[in-house]
């Protein structure tokens, strides 16, 4: 039988870490997602900047497109 935490998980539910601290569990309850910033951690600073200037380099890709074929 599956648990409750693990059933979570696998549905993409998050499931607050046993050991989280008061901080933690005040900005889950806040509505941050959590999962979020652990995926985060779980990266390199290197890869964290990777993925920054991805979405910065698209945004701007998006932007001069958007701008080019802007009605004048």
């Amino acid at each position: 039988m599956i648990d409750e935490a693990t059933l979570a998980q696998m549905n993409g539910e998050y499931v607050m870490p046993p050991d989280a601290g008061p901080a933690w569990r005040a900005a889950a309850e806040y509505g941050f997602d959590m999962s979020l910033v652990e995926d985060a951690m779980r990266m390199t600073p290197e890869q964290r900047l990777e993925r920054h200037q991805h979405a910065l380099d698209m945004i701007l890709e998006l932007k001069e497109a958007g701008e080019r074929h802007a009605p004048k």
